[in-house]
């Protein structure tokens, strides 16, 4: 987990790719401590990584 700002973002693997995701403010999770994610897949929004244009 890394600190920015107001925002709190997750870095993990999800199908072998590395995926960063910006949690909710009251995720309680502090910078740095490792933990457990469940992603809802039906809520995600995906970005290419070399345009930074989100994949609708």
């Amino acid at each position: 987990v890394e600190p920015a700002g107001s925002d709190t973002f997750a870095v993990t693997k999800l199908g072998g790719k590395s995926v960063i995701a910006r949690l909710r403010a009251d995720a309680g999770i502090a910078p740095g401590q490792n933990t457990r994610l469940a992603f809802n897949l039906d809520k995600a929004v995906f970005f290419d990584p070399q345009t930074q244009a989100r994949i609708t």
